[in-house]
């Protein structure tokens, strides 16, 4: 019997380490798939970037309108010292020009100083800079020689720099377009102006093409880039979530579990040292219940462990299947996982959160089901994907789809998914079939 309680003793020091050292473990994981998550570079595709009045942009128009203000400053200063070297005073132009220029100069250093000193800077500063830059240069050339003046070369960077702020499509459409249309009505009505007879209205349609070709280029770059910056907002808000849910889940499951297994360790050493009959028989009780929930918090913990992977870029079948694997070791229920089709490119977020689905699954059929037998199932179609766990398990009470935390988690992570949940029983009530059906849109995307 001293023997036996010498065991147990050493059974208790061993699994309460080992839950401690496999909480920081998780915990580490936890950390290391956050820092991985925020520097996996992004690259598909958000059809709502281009909305220039969102809470995004107020951090995404600093940036570019800083980049804005460099420009203008180049281009600005360059059209200065071209005006003052060898100047010809006698040309009225010449002051009209240098005061245009010094307007600029002024609008866009107090932009530059608001942008500096961390002042609050809107979109309608940007428009005004634009507006200026547009209506200061058309003004220079219309006052100079029209159509045959060379400074007409003022509206591409003007323009590019329209477009890298204002990210929309339409808008830097209609911005060109104002340009455009200006540019042409000073090139045909002030003199000298196109001449049609040697068809310099052909230089006139190259130098508009090459407007519009600027402004969609720089706006493309633009909306790539500041797509680049929602989804990394969109990941870490994202990372920040699965970091809370881990530490809830640690703290609600693992942690408390780990205590009881303590305290149940503790009993049945008192059990033994009692050394009697009945003790013997509570004992062997107690170490049954004890061994099953050491098991349960060692599934538990596989979660934030297993998950890792995804953030290096595994597969979602991969993944699943190593979970499948530990699932079958630390239950001895047989688990499979069966994949049809060709495993799209899937954001992380999206694989994040199937593998969560897939896990909550798992855990209530080692908690619920006495199944001999689990099957997961991954469907890849074009129009989406479907994932089943199934069990032969003694299914599901009347009522009880919808109870429970497990389920609760399940359909919050398919809702953020925009998918469908389906939780049903066979024949006879026998087994429980969880389904999740995720269409395309909510999961095409880059690993």
């Amino acid at each position: 019997m001293k023997t036996l309680c010498r065991y147990v003793v050493k059974v208790r020091s061993y699994l309460i380490q080992g839950v401690l050292s496999n909480l920081f473990v998780a915990a580490e994981h936890t950390y290391i798939k956050g820092v991985d998550a925020l520097q996996t570079t992004p690259h598909k595709a958000v059809g709502e970037s281009g909305r220039a009045l969102d809470r995004t942009y107020q951090d995404d128009l600093r940036h570019n309108l800083r980049i804005s203000v460099w420009v203008r400053w180049l281009a600005t200063i360059a059209w200065l010292v071209q005006l003052n070297y060898r100047p010809n005073f006698a040309e009225p132009s010449y002051f009209l020009h240098t005061s245009f220029a010094v307007l600029l100069l002024a609008l866009n250093a107090y932009v530059h100083y608001r942008i500096q000193s961390g002042r609050r800077v809107t979109w309608h500063w940007a428009l005004a800079l634009s507006t200026m830059d547009g209506a200061m240069i058309t003004a220079g050339l219309a006052i100079s020689t029209g159509f045959g003046n060379n400074f007409f070369v003022l509206y591409y960077p003007a323009l590019a720099m329209f477009a890298v702020v204002f990210t929309s499509v339409w808008l830097s459409f209609a911005g060109a377009t104002i340009v455009a249309v200006a540019y042409t009505a000073l090139s045909i009505w002030v003199e000298p102006g196109v001449d049609f007879e040697i068809k310099e209205e052909k230089v006139l349609f190259t130098r508009i093409v090459v407007m519009y070709a600027v402004v969609f280029a720089v706006n493309l770059v633009s909306r790539f880039e500041r797509i680049r910056r929602i989804e990394a907002v969109e990941r870490e808000r994202a990372v920040h979530q699965g970091r809370i849910e881990s530490s809830r889940r640690l703290h609600d499951t693992t942690a408390q579990s780990a205590f009881v297994v303590g305290l149940g360790l503790e009993t049945a050493k008192e059990l033994a040292e009692a050394n009697t009959e009945a003790s013997r028989k509570d004992l062997v009780a107690k170490l049954d219940a004890t061994h099953e929930l050491s098991r349960s918090i060692m599934w538990d913990l596989r979660h934030p462990i297993e998950a890792g992977p995804i953030f290096e870029g595994r597969s979602l079948a991969s993944v699943l299947e190593s979970h499948a694997s530990s699932f079958a070791t630390i239950t001895s229920i047989p688990t499979r996982v069966v994949v049809s089709g060709q495993e799209p490119a899937l954001t992380i977020i999206t694989k994040e959160l199937l593998f969560s689905i897939a896990h909550n699954a798992l855990t209530n059929t080692f908690r619920h089901s006495q199944a001999e037998n689990v099957t997961i199932a991954l469907n890849f179609a074009d129009d989406g994907l479907e994932m089943t766990v199934s069990d032969d398990g003694i299914g599901l009470p009347d009522g009880n789809q919808a109870s429970g935390r497990g389920f609760s988690n399940m359909r919050a992570s398919v809702e953020r998914l925009g998918g469908t949940l389906d939780v049903t029983s066979g024949q006879d009530n026998r087994g429980t079939t969880v389904s999740c059906l995720i269409p395309k849109p909510a999961n095409s995307g880059d690993a």
